[in-house]
């Protein structure tokens, strides 16, 4: 067991275990809440919070740091991250994790301690990388600021939502959860794929041009999701309707810049751009529900928040984590079967979980179709995550010749 050879192997591992369980959790809550098929529990949170906590702060932070821990080094051209700060930055978000979970027994407080702890090792590493990148030369520091703001972000929600638990709080949940969606998710995963798909588009197609970078770029990014996330607190819809439109052209913007035909040809490849695109399917949609509530028609409920933490974030999740995984453990670069059922299944259960918020597709549909979204999430999702669970945890093997 190479446990913690490196930051990716411990930080995916906890990130694979926790995308299964907390998908499971919330199906079977649905089932029990739109199915009727059994009693539902009393839960000491909201439990739509709860399952916005679990998936913003659960699940994808441990990829995020698992991979940044990894490579941030390399990119700042330093020596790696020591093992004692990632195992001890692991350890305090897994078991804090833990608290969190328990907190559905136990009660609101294990949720809190289980935030601040989980805030405490995210925050540790953070500290770490940014150290990092302050030693590091000036030219290796191109492009790397907007992951020591955004990581810092996330630390921001964890403490912010364990305020929220606080009886009387002022904060409101919806708060963290905005931050963790609009100020850390997804300018991250929009900084990784600015940096990493046209690198990666580049070692696999010959003559390939590389777009000039800019670095103010993802900065830029950052600031238009933050703002969404202000004025969606302030609910000033008119302006959202012209940011978002204005988002998700500037999203697609750099999906036409960076596309060449000969991508669909390479399927590892084209995993990264085909979750890409749902960036610009997500804030197209919040656009289109930010013209119908300004017209006084019914929105997109969650809608577009699903399609871009599903559709975008989970698949791109996915297919980063494929390519780093057989990278590391001495696979060839290439796509499996199993990377391409996780990710027809993750756009599946993105669209029904979409088509549910339509009024029209809602009311035509027998059964609520997000009841229907998690288990097929769950089934594609589990032998993929099987596959490269047992990747991470074996000796690395040599390169294909």
């Amino acid at each position: 067991m190479r446990l913690f050879d490196a930051p990716h192997i411990p930080y995916f591992l906890g990130g694979l275990l926790q995308v299964l369980f907390a998908l499971i959790l919330w199906a079977l809550w649905l089932i029990g809440a739109f199915a009727g098929a059994y009693p539902l529990p009393s839960l000491p949170v909201s439990p739509v919070a709860l399952h916005g906590f679990l998936m913003l702060y659960g699940v994808f932070p441990f990829f995020v740091f698992g991979f940044l821990a990894t490579t941030f080094p390399r990119w700042m051209q330093t020596t790696p991250l020591a093992r004692r700060v990632y195992r001890g930055a692991f350890a305090s978000r897994a078991v804090g994790l833990v608290l969190v979970y328990a907190g559905l027994f136990l009660g609101e407080r294990a949720i809190l301690l289980g935030a601040i702890l989980m805030a405490l090792g995210d925050a540790r590493l953070v500290a770490a990388l940014i150290v990092v990148y302050r030693r590091a030369r000036k030219p290796a520091r191109q492009g790397v600021l907007i992951f020591n703001v955004t990581l810092m972000a996330e630390v921001v929600g964890l403490v912010l939502y364990a305020a929220a638990l606080e009886r009387g709080s002022p904060v409101p949940v919806a708060i963290p959860i905005r931050i963790g969606l609009f100020a850390f998710l997804l300018p991250t995963l929009f900084g990784v794929s600015y940096r990493m798909i046209p690198f990666f588009t580049a070692s696999v197609l010959a003559n390939y041009k590389r777009p000039p970078a800019d670095p103010r770029v993802p900065l830029g990014f950052f600031a238009a999701t933050s703002a969404h996330a202000l004025l969606a607190s302030l609910s000033w819809r008119a302006p959202l309707i012209f940011l978002d439109a204005a988002i998700a052209a500037a999203a697609w913007y750099f999906l036409a810049l960076w596309f060449q035909r000969d991508v669909a040809r390479h399927g590892l490849l084209f995993l990264l751009y085909a979750g890409y695109a749902w960036l610009g399917v997500g804030f197209v949609l919040y656009a289109i529900g930010d013209a119908d509530r300004v017209a006084g028609h019914a929105d997109l409920g969650r809608g577009p928040l699903h399609a871009l933490g599903i559709g975008f974030a989970l698949s791109l999740i996915v297919a980063m984590a494929t390519r780093v995984t057989r990278g590391h453990s001495g696979h060839a670069l290439s796509s499996d079967l199993l990377s391409w059922v996780a990710l027809v299944g993750i756009e599946t259960a993105a669209i029904l979980r979409f088509a549910s918020d339509v009024p029209m597709l809602e009311r035509l549909a027998p059964y609520d179709l997000s009841v229907f979204a998690a288990p097929v999430a769950i089934l594609t999702l589990l032998p993929w995550a099987a596959r490269y669970a047992a990747m991470l945890a074996t000796t690395r093997r040599e390169p294909a010749s």
